[in-house]
């Protein structure tokens, strides 16, 4: 009986080899690596807009006349259409379909463009300030964005249209400012708050209120023009567009929207698109469930 378990065990190993032998070598499969970084997410109350700079001949008739035909201006109440008018300005809701004439302006091609070996861009091309710009930016609720529509004038003469006359002030080293604030609403719609300013001197700690008392922040005086500011209630995929007018020369909005590059006077007209909210009606949980109305049974 002893001398039978070497040989079972033999036959045992070499059976084992065998298998082996008919399996072939395999690697293990390797699980996917996962991350220790957490994937980025948008604050709930956060809003994502596409801020769009055009530029364009002063005094072009496409932008000046046949874009405005096919935009929304009485979106705005008369009484602001009329202060922004007698200032050089110029707002308008696009709450459908890009119109043809600002796809035009944005060079959005009509065809799929040509190969990269039949671009013919040449250095004297690639020099040229572009004629439109976009920005992509997510503004928080309650939290101001600024943004800068024009370059920084050494000295900005400034006559503003008030109800109690015309009045004029200079700044020195100013520049015009668009302050943004957008509030996510719980249907998936934004509100746009935009306010001109003026930012003018030197940089120096600003006073700055919040509900807890007052924080000092670093930035240059600015002056708000409250009377001027435009607000709308925009769905994901609308547009607000704000430009200057032509026959204005020297008003506020002049210096917001025009600017000379190579000795000739341009204009800009700046497009403010909400790209998309965090926000839904169907799943906040902020909102109640219909459920939640229903009276509670005491049994």
């Amino acid at each position: 009986m002893q001398a039978r378990r070497p040989v079972a065990a033999a036959l045992a190993l070499a059976a084992g080899m065998a298998v082996l032998a008919g399996t072939g070598c395999q690697k293990i499969p390797k699980r996917p690596a996962r991350s220790l970084l957490r994937p980025v997410q948008m604050s709930p109350d956060s809003v994502v807009v596409d801020i769009f700079f055009i530029r364009f001949p002063f005094g072009d008739p496409q932008a000046n006349g046949d874009l405005w035909a096919e935009v929304d201006e009485q979106a705005f109440s008369p009484e602001l259409r009329q202060r922004l008018t007698r200032n050089g300005f110029r707002a308008a809701l696009i709450a459908g379909p890009m119109p043809a004439t600002l796809c035009q302006l944005l060079e959005i091609p009509e065809k799929p463009p040509p190969s990269a070996s039949h671009t013919g861009v040449t250095v004297t091309d690639l020099r040229e300030d572009p004629k439109v710009v976009r920005r992509h930016v997510q503004v928080r609720a309650g939290q101001r964005t600024e943004i800068q529509t024009s370059g920084v004038y050494e000295r900005l003469p400034v006559l503003v249209c008030e109800a109690r006359g015309v009045c004029g002030q200079e700044y020195t080293d100013a520049q015009g400012v668009l302050a943004l604030r957008a509030d996510a609403q719980p249907d998936g719609r934004a509100r746009l708050h935009l306010v001109p300013e003026v930012h003018y001197g030197q940089p120096r700690l600003q006073r700055i209120p919040t509900p807890g008392g007052v924080r000092l922040e670093p930035g240059r005086p600015r002056r708000a023009f409250d009377d001027l500011a435009m607000e709308a209630m925009l769905q994901p995929g609308h547009m607000i567009v704000v430009a200057s007018l032509p026959h204005k020369p020297g008003s506020l909005g002049h210096y917001f929207f025009t600017q000379e590059t190579s000795g000739k006077l341009e204009q800009k007209l700046m497009v403010i698109r909400l790209s998309q909210t965090q926000r839904d009606e169907l799943f906040d949980p902020q909102l109640p469930l219909p459920l939640d109305s229903l009276p509670v049974d005491a049994k």
